[in-house]
């Protein structure tokens, strides 16, 4: 079932269970707010002996106690008020936590066709915000409706007592008030799930704008991305602008209609007949009852939006949530088992209901051999890793890692055999020993030492101010290109796994850099089962086996003099480069 489907009571109580935990605390603030809704109605009801008997009979003995009794009655309201507020204001602010929590984690875990379909930006923005509306709507907003309820209620109560009568006129309206509450909820809450999607799309444009920034500039795109920022601007404009509308309509409707049954009751109450059946002090204090009705049937009315507001947040969060996870494989929980020859058989992929990315690929990699993919782009070079890294699920077929089916590992056994360099380096703001010694939570300082040497990245560290400490910035910022290759290539040689995928691990490199990084490869690959990914043909020529793909299937393998003797597609491919570098 999608989540606009869920009705506002099933999400509630999905939320609620995040609010569980903390039930004592919560507990706590009910308590302290149903004693303070249970203390309104005792200043209306010192009113009526204030006015009887201190001003119409001036009772001397009534006139002394009663001003310290309005004290006391305060301090009593300030101490429930503020304890109940901090109680609530915990659970909220851990309930918030617990979300954010809870989504990071999930959306770790997501498969990377979820990324490929979805935006950094959003997702970023829906992590970030929506848990603060959600929250406000779990505990917040539950808090205000128990203590106006009960508020209500109480006095209410007092009404009754001094006039029933009087009281059952108030009633009468009360079901228009429910009416307009109900019709001004649906507005809100469709307005807030459509002007929560558009904040999202403006976060996921800024973070386009600015992680772009360069290719902004040098197309001299900034009037471009400015006029797309101002119609995303402008919609989630409009889209408050109809929520203040539903939010700012809605309260005064409300207090029209209260209004008008406190103008009936003033009306009837002084009328001939009835002015003498009740006193000054009576009136007085039925009088304050109504009028002190109004605030907290208004902000019955005011956290309606709120909630609708949290209802729409909380379809996003659990349309997240509910997302399928990575299917985690039967697991093998001995890493040292994973090692074999790697035998791919019979493999079909395709990412959508186009044409099939993979079709028919069949390959046995000896353990400990080095064999390189080549062919033009889309041949289906970097899927076939990434279907061995379980990075995207097999649909046909199988891969074997000695024995053992990829289908019988868990994906967290699977990856940590791999190890893979890619030409789209990611790098994490954090330091290079971080980025080096990534995932492990006591970096090795002198083991990244010796990753970084072999993958000849001191040269360029050594001489900065803080060495292997120096924070490299947003994707590695502070670096260029070539250097932030050989990070990632130390990252590998730290890792020290028994498989190794690169994925043209030196397209960033000059040609004297080249030069030592092969060197620093052909260490790596050593003893490795390693499957090369390479459009310079220059980098595999002594790789064990050349694989020569087309269309996602498999043209021609041998070694490099083999298919250069063949005369086939690599070795005209091979001429080709080769011609183009002597010229």
């Amino acid at each position: 079932m999608k989540h606009s489907e869920l009705n506002s009571r099933a999400l509630y109580f999905r939320l609620m269970t995040y609010v569980r935990p903390y039930w004592k605390v919560l507990t706590t603030s009910v308590v302290l707010l149903a004693l303070l809704a249970i203390t309104e109605p005792v200043l209306p009801a010192l009113l009526k002996p204030l006015l009887d008997e201190g001003f119409t009979n001036h009772n001397e003995e009534f006139i002394q106690w009663i001003p310290i009794a309005l004290v006391v009655l305060f301090l009593l309201r300030g101490a429930l008020g503020f304890t109940s507020k901090y109680a609530s204001s915990w659970v909220a602010n851990r309930v918030v936590t617990d979300l954010r929590q809870a989504m990071f984690e999930h959306t770790l875990f997501l498969p990377t066709r979820f990324y490929d379909q979805h935006s950094s930006g959003r997702l970023a923005s829906h992590i970030a915000t929506n848990p603060q509306q959600v929250t406000v709507s779990a505990t917040m907003a539950l808090t205000v409706l128990i203590r106006d309820t009960l508020t209500i209620l109480a006095l209410m109560g007092w009404l009754l007592w001094l006039n029933w009568q009087l009281t059952s006129i108030t009633l009468i309206l009360f079901p228009l008030i429910i009416l307009t509450v109900r019709y001004f909820n649906k507005r809100l809450r469709k307005v807030s799930r459509s002007s929560q999607h558009a904040l999202a799309n403006i976060t996921h444009m800024i973070e386009e704008a600015v992680s772009n920034n360069r290719v902004v500039k040098i197309f001299t795109a900034e009037d471009f991305e400015k006029t797309r920022f101002q119609h995303a601007n402008e919609k989630h404009r409009g889209l408050a602008m109809r929520t203040t509308v539903a939010q700012s309509a809605v309260t005064p409707l409300v207090q029209l209609l209260s209004s008008l049954s406190v103008s009936m009751i003033i009306a009837i109450a002084l009328q001939g007949e009835n002015h003498n059946q009740v006193t000054a002090g009576e009136f007085v204090s039925f009088l304050t009852s109504l009028l002190l009705l109004l605030p907290p049937i208004k902000r019955l009315t005011d956290v309606t939006s709120i909630i609708q507001r949290g209802l729409a947040s909380a379809e996003i969060i659990f349309g997240l949530l509910d997302e399928t996870r990575e299917q985690q494989q039967r697991a093998i929980l001995s890493t040292d088992s994973i090692n074999g020859d790697i035998n791919f058989t019979d493999i079909h992929y395709a990412y959508d209901d186009t044409k099939k990315v993979i079709d028919g690929f069949n390959l046995t990699i000896p353990k400990g051999k080095t064999y390189a993919l080549i062919g033009k782009s889309g041949s289906g070079k970097t899927t076939i890793t990434n279907l061995l890294a379980g990075l995207y699920s097999l649909e046909q077929g199988d891969i074997q890692i000695g024995d053992i089916s990829i289908h019988n590992i868990s994906l967290q056994s699977l990856r940590a055999n791999i190890a893979m360099v890619s030409q789209d380096v990611r790098l994490f703001n954090d330091t290079i020993l971080n980025n080096v010694a990534y995932a492990d939570p006591i970096p090795d300082e002198e083991k990244a030492m010796n990753a970084l040497k072999a993958a000849h990245a001191l040269e360029f560290i050594t001489p900065l101010p803080d060495g292997i400490h120096t924070q490299v910035g947003q994707n590695g910022i502070t670096l260029s290109g070539g250097q932030r290759q050989r990070i990632a290539i130390a990252r590998a040689f730290y890792k020290n796994a028994s498989i190794l995928i690169l994925d043209e691990a030196t397209s960033a490199l000059d040609t004297e850099s080249e030069r030592y990084i092969q060197e620093a490869l052909e260490e790596l690959v050593h003893g490795r089962t390693s499957i090369v990914i390479a459009h310079r043909l220059s980098t595999i020529e002594h790789a064990d086996k050349i694989v020569v793909m087309k269309d996602g299937s498999i043209i021609e393998s041998g070694c490099h003099q083999e298919l250069l003797d063949k005369g086939d597609f690599y070795a005209s491919y091979y001429n080709l480069q080769f011609n183009a570098q002597e010229q």
